[in-house]
């Protein structure tokens, strides 16, 4: 196995990681009330801790399709496609033109790579933002999913010098009619 497939590998593993375990630990507080409501209902101010998934799961019980969609798309779907191009690209036995589909597919994917660790920062945002001196900690798991992300961008350098040395890869030069006549 190449060392670019063992990447794509150790990317996918970290991105599993960071999707199950615990992303985000949210310890609720009611403001000036907080030792009210520690009397009547000292469970609603018990600590949450939740996953990528969880974070998914919950937005979807909770009816809010917009949200759980975007979180879907940019935390699950977008980098598993993207790993799963990564992935099929570094195989060494492909035919050129397949591969300069691919690494024109991956090398647009790569631009959006960001976009994954921005869904990860709104959903601490958003419940930072919540009223009452609520507090969000990050924990470990947002952290494997920044290495998977920011190891998928490595791949994507990798794979991009590799199509560069490659002279299958090379593509044909513009031939451009000079109107100078």
């Amino acid at each position: 196995m190449n060392v670019t497939r063992l990447s794509v590998c150790f990317c996918a593993v970290l991105l599993g990681l960071g999707l199950a375990a615990p992303t985000l630990t949210i310890q609720p507080q009611a403001g000036n009330f907080t030792w009210l409501v520690k009397m009547f209902s000292p469970e609603d101010l018990e600590p949450a801790t939740y996953s990528i998934l969880g974070i998914i799961g919950k937005l979807y019980e909770e009816g809010d399709s917009f949200l759980t969609i975007v979180l879907f798309l940019f935390s699950v779907a977008f980098p598993t496609g993207k790993l799963c191009l990564y992935w099929v690209a570094s195989d060494p036995g492909q035919s050129s033109p397949r591969i300069e589909i691919l690494l024109r597919w991956t090398h647009r994917a790569g631009k959006f790579s960001m976009a994954e660790v921005f869904a990860l920062a709104l959903m601490v945002l958003v419940v930072k933002a919540l009223p009452g001196g609520s507090t969000a900690s990050v924990e470990w798991g947002a952290y494997v999913f920044v290495a998977s992300v920011l190891g998928a961008i490595l791949v994507s350098f990798r794979l991009d010098d590799a199509s560069n040395e490659s002279p299958l890869t090379e593509l044909p030069k513009n031939s451009r009619k000079d109107n100078s006549d």
